[in-house]
């Protein structure tokens, strides 16, 4: 975010849509991180790949617990994937598509940090584990964030019986992603982030539509629905905890844009220098140096070796 940002403006905005979203009756499986009831949920192991998911019963089956988030995008890592700088499979599985999220200060922001640490505790019980490392969420000028990804891509060996979802062009558009799996990945539900927009009516009502995930840039205020899952590490019986993304959504561009035009109007509002620069001179051809040529052949008495012309080649006795 650029200096001209305000700051304060899209914090209040922020707090407000929070507040809103709280006031709302959640849907079975999508609801507000502040609203998860997390007595009513599951933690179980699971495979392909191995993991711990948090999961819930919802209408006699059961779904891998889904919750909202807000806040203002700090930093990102998203597509589209034009190249890659490496193909090796120890680069390929670390490619990701991720989202920083930061509430500027916002006091409502930061208490999302109380779910985190229950959810954390929920899994710290499961019977496989015997050590959980905590979420890994990061700072944007030293405030506290929340930090969501996703792999582009599966290692092959984890996911057996799964099929390969292919790229869309708006994700792999110059297909480096496809070329860089090779037969050792392949992109399954896990790996696919949906990215959209949230358009709301005058009523209240809203609906969604895509967007192209280029078109997110820092210092918009977003929504991100996210899982909780914990995934093993090297050693056995340690898991480490992720907020993997599942979709991100575009609310509102509008403090991003507004700091964009400001900054464009200050350059074109530029004091110009006083004076202008004078005009150098035009220096002179190489053409009209005076050169001296050594001239060939016997000469006859004790004649000059050297002789001298102007733009002429040089003539052999």
């Amino acid at each position: 975010m650029n200096f001209l940002y305000e700051a304060n403006e899209a914090k209040l905005w922020l707090d407000s849509y929070i507040q809103k979203a709280l006031q709302e009756e959640p849907t079975p499986n999508n609801r507000y991180i502040d609203l998860l009831e997390i007595e009513q949920c599951s933690v179980a192991e699971y495979g392909e790949p191995p993991c711990i998911r948090m999961t819930q019963e919802v209408g006699g089956s059961t779904e891998e617990v889904m919750v909202r988030v807000a806040g203002i995008l700090g930093s990102k890592t998203l597509p589209p994937v034009h190249g890659l700088r490496s193909t090796k499979p120890e680069h390929v599985r670390y490619l990701r598509q991720f989202a920083r999220l930061t509430g500027l200060g916002s006091d409502t922001f930061g208490e999302h940090n109380n779910v985190f640490k229950r959810v954390h505790q929920a899994f710290a019980t499961a019977p496989t584990v015997d050590k959980l490392d905590a979420f890994d969420f990061g700072q944007y000028e030293k405030h506290e964030c929340i930090d969501m990804h996703s792999r582009y891509l599966t290692e092959r060996r984890f996911v057996p019986s799964q099929r390969h979802i292919p790229f869309t062009p708006d994700i792999d558009p110059n297909h480096a992603l496809e070329i860089a799996r090779d037969t050792k990945f392949i992109r399954v539900e896990d790996n696919v982030v949906q990215y959209t927009k949230k358009i709301t009516q005058e009523d209240g009502s809203y609906h969604y539509e895509p967007l192209s995930p280029e078109e997110f840039k820092e210092g918009d205020i977003v929504e991100a629905v996210g899982a909780f899952v914990a995934f093993p590490t090297a050693t056995e019986g340690e898991y480490k905890m992720v907020f993997c993304l599942r979709t991100l959504i575009m609310l509102t561009s509008m403090f991003r844009e507004k700091s964009r035009a400001l900054h464009s109007t200050k350059l074109e509002l530029r004091e110009p220098r006083e004076g202008r620069k004078k005009k150098r001179p035009k220096p002179p051809t190489a053409q009209a140096l005076k050169r001296s040529f050594i001239q060939y052949g016997r000469r006859s008495g004790g004649g000059g070796a050297a002789g001298s012309m102007t733009g002429d080649v040089p003539m052999v006795d």
